[in-house]
C-alpha cells in the first residue's frame, strides 16, 4: 500500500485520516496540526517566554518536540520543568504562558465527566497545542520521532471513547467540535 501524499510505502492507517500515510507524511500532518493550533489561538507572541510542563509521559515529550519544531528559528523562549499537570499552577510561578501536554482525549474526557457529574467543565488556563491530536496519533508520532516516555494510563471512560473511535472513526473529533460549538 502506498502513501496517499507521496509514493513511499505507507505504514500508518488511521481511518479518520482518509487513507494510509508513510511515517514522514504522518509526522508532517501532526506538526501542521500543532502549527495551526498555535496560529488559530494566537497563544504566543514573538519574544514570549513560555514554560513547558513535562510529566515524563510520551505525550509530554512529544509536545515539547512539537512546540520546538513549530517555533524553530523564531524569537520564542521555552523552559521545561518536570512535574504533574495538576501541579502546573505551582510550577508556573514567574511565567505568563504555560504549555501542558493536554490532547484531544483529555479534553473530551474532561468535558464528558463534567456532563455526567452535572458540573461546568473546568477551563484550564494553559496552552494546549495537542488539542487536535489523539492519543493514538501521539503514540505513532512518538515512535516515528523516537521519543521515549511512560505511556499514559487509560480510564474506563477513555477506553470507552477508544472503542467508540474504532467503531466510528472520527467520533472523537466530532465530539470535540460539538463541545466547542456550545
Amino acid at each position: 500500500m502506498k502513501c496517499v501524499k507521496c509514493i513511499m510505502k505507507a505504514g500508518i492507517d488511521l481511518k479518520h485520516l482518509g487513507g494510509s500515510l508513510c511515517p514522514g507524511c504522518f509526522a508532517e500532518v501532526i506538526e501542521k496540526r500543532a502549527r495551526k493550533a498555535f496560529r488559530e489561538h494566537a497563544w504566543l507572541r514573538p519574544k514570549d517566554r513560555a514554560l513547558i510542563i513535562d510529566d515524563g509521559s510520551t505525550k509530554a515529550r512529544a509536545c515539547g518536540l512539537l512546540v520546538k519544531a513549530v517555533f524553530k528559528g523564531q524569537p520564542f523562549y521555552f523552559d521545561t520543568k518536570k512535574g504533574k499537570i495538576s501541579d502546573a499552577r505551582k510550577l508556573a510561578k514567574g511565567y505568563k504562558k504555560v504549555i501542558i501536554p493536554w490532547n484531544l482525549d483529555d479534553e473530551i474526557e474532561l468535558k464528558l465527566r463534567a456532563i455526567f457529574e452535572g458540573k461546568k467543565p473546568e477551563n484550564l488556563p494553559f496552552i494546549k497545542p495537542l488539542l487536535n491530536i489523539s492519543d493514538e496519533e501521539i503514540d505513532y508520532f512518538a515512535s516515528i520521532k523516537k521519543v521515549k516516555g511512560r505511556k499514559s494510563q487509560k480510564t474506563s471512560l477513555g477506553r470507552m471513547l477508544d472503542d467508540l473511535e474504532k467503531k466510528y472513526p472520527g467520533s472523537k473529533f466530532g465530539l470535540l467540535k460539538s463541545f466547542d460549538a456550545q
